[in-house]
């Protein structure tokens, strides 16, 4: 890059200076060409270098390698008029062995004429540690929880094929299953996902430990709260003969939680009481408000032989037993427990021999008139040989990008069966980036970390392109951190599948595209 020869400060600008110089937010003042013309000490520090020696210095400098093309492109499209701001990662000096990466938000001033001043870019709060593919550092400077976590992402991929492939040859209608093979292949998938559940809850646990479970605690209404897991817990139910019935409460009440961890919560411990041996039975759900508290409590009314055996997990004021060899049941009742008490809540269980369980989760009480507004709710598996096609002959295109081949071909066999959608495949970032500018698709369907740049670094270079800001972008990943979910849901992701893939969803979702563009 060209030298760069740094203008004097205008007159009458000291008090500026002396603002900018005393924020507690890394800020750099930077040029139209890239070049950073000032950085305070906050920036300085967060880079791990003295704010003199950055003056002078090309953003692009500041970037990983593999990741300057991705930057270069987000540059021009500030420069030319984007509305909206871009993110880039700096790179921190290594701190003990160890790189960073620095999230900076960069913002176009312009002058009240309306013509472009310079760059102002803003430091984010978030500072992490640099993905596998871009780290310099050696692998045992890795804390136990990202090796978990990396073996987390790892045993999802071959789930993945597993799960999916297993729910192709149930749905697939050109090649029926005789019963015993049709028994055969739900075993499979039991079996699969009672892997997947305990791979889910042994990294969530690990994040609790290194306290890197964000939860977004807001005011929710409760009502719905049930509605919605009742619905996805009741085909259990129904196949063990158990009827789920919910008392009618006096007043809908709200509750402080994080919603997707409450309802984790609440189908953790139906799912449990549902499967207690024991034929048929009911379970009552009631809903009572003490002393500014909401109780819920869950009632299971079949006279078991014993104490319930997994009580020991989930009463608060106990201290976790060592776990024993089991399937692993313990680990979703512990991960409920501690989730509860993070949201500022208890959970009592009673039991008795032959007077059944109750369990009670204790939380606090919301204003109903002020509760957030609940999302819509998402549709739950079904037997999937219910789905119907949507009619028509509009050739409609999935830009997938991907590059497992694995992957690739589990959603070329679910393709199949939509017949007027056509897949193309990138196999790397800048190969879907091309793509879709040079044939814009009807839908893209990208994996959040690909070998040369993430989905989301993807999605961010197209959505600053008129002809390809407005294509529906779908994450299909097997990185399941619900902080990384909300994260490509701000950015814009219409929604966001896991792997292993649930063939019905991405059915439903390409039904949905294709009614969206029939209309």
């Amino acid at each position: 890059m060209p030298a760069l020869e740094v203008p004097p400060a205008a007159d009458g600008d000291d008090a500026h200076r002396l603002i900018f110089g005393a924020l507690d937010v890394g800020l750099l003042r930077v040029s139209l060409d890239g070049h950073i013309l000032e950085s305070n000490p906050c920036a300085g520090e967060r880079l791990g270098a003295p704010p003199d020696t950055l003056i002078g210095r090309h953003l692009l400098d500041l970037l990983h390698p593999d990741e300057k093309a991705t930057g270069t492109a987000q540059l021009d499209a500030v420069l030319a008029g984007s509305p909206l701001p871009i993110v880039v990662h700096l790179l921190r000096a290594p701190d003990g062995g160890r790189q960073a990466r620095v999230p900076l938000q960069v913002h176009l001033l312009r002058a009240p004429d309306g013509r472009a001043v310079q760059l102002l870019g803003r430091m984010l709060a978030q500072q992490g540690p640099i993905s596998p593919a871009l780290s310099t550092a050696p692998p045992e400077t890795s804390t136990g929880f990202d090796v978990l976590a990396g073996m987390g992402h790892a045993l999802r991929t071959p789930l993945n094929a597993m799960l999916g492939f297993a729910q192709l040859l149930r749905v697939d209608p050109q090649q029926s299953l005789s019963p015993s093979q049709r028994e055969k292949v739900a075993h499979i998938e039991q079996s699969g996902a009672q892997l997947l559940n305990l791979v889910s809850n042994v990294i969530d646990l690990a994040r609790l430990e290194v306290d890197r479970l964000p939860l977004q605690i807001q005011m929710w209404p409760l009502s719905p709260v049930l509605d919605d897991v009742l619905a996805g817990v009741s085909a259990t139910a129904a196949q063990r003969g158990v009827v789920l019935e919910r008392q009618p409460a006096e007043t809908e009440p709200s509750v402080w939680a994080d919603l997707e961890r409450l309802k984790q919560v609440l189908r953790t411990l139906l799912l449990h009481l549902v499967q207690e041996p024991g034929p048929g039975g009911r379970i009552l759900l009631e809903v009572q408000i003490l002393n500014h508290q909401v109780a819920l409590t869950l009632s299971d009314t079949r006279p078991a032989s014993q104490v319930w055996p997994h009580a020991r997990w989930l009463e608060t004021h106990q201290a976790a037993p060592a776990p024993a060899p089991s399937d692993g049941t313990h680990l979703g009742l512990l991960m409920a427990r501690r989730l509860i008490e993070l949201m500022q809540g208890r959970i009592q269980v009673s039991s008795a021999p032959g007077m059944g369980t109750r369990l009670r989760i204790w939380l606090p009480q919301g204003q109903t008139l002020n509760a957030t507004t609940m999302p819509p709710a998402p549709h739950h598996r079904s037997a999937f040989g219910d789905l119907d096609g949507v009619p028509g002959e509009q050739a409609l295109t999935v830009l997938y990008a991907e590059d497992n081949v694995v992957n690739i071909e589990l959603v070329r066999q679910v393709m199949r069966m939509r017949p007027q959608w056509r897949l193309e495949v990138a196999y790397c970032g800048q190969d879907a980036i091309a793509m879709a500018l040079r044939d814009p698709p009807d839908l893209l369907l990208l994996d959040m970390h690909l070998g040369d740049m993430s989905g989301l670094d993807v999605s961010n270079v197209l959505t600053r392109q008129a002809y390809t800001a407005d294509i529906p972008r779908v994450a299909l990943s097997a990185d399941v951190l619900p902080d990384h979910i909300r994260e490509a849901r701000a950015q814009g992701f219409a929604d966001y599948l896991t792997k292993p893939l649930d063939v019905e969803r991405l059915l439903r979702l390409l039904d949905r595209v294709a009614q969206r563009k029939a209309g």
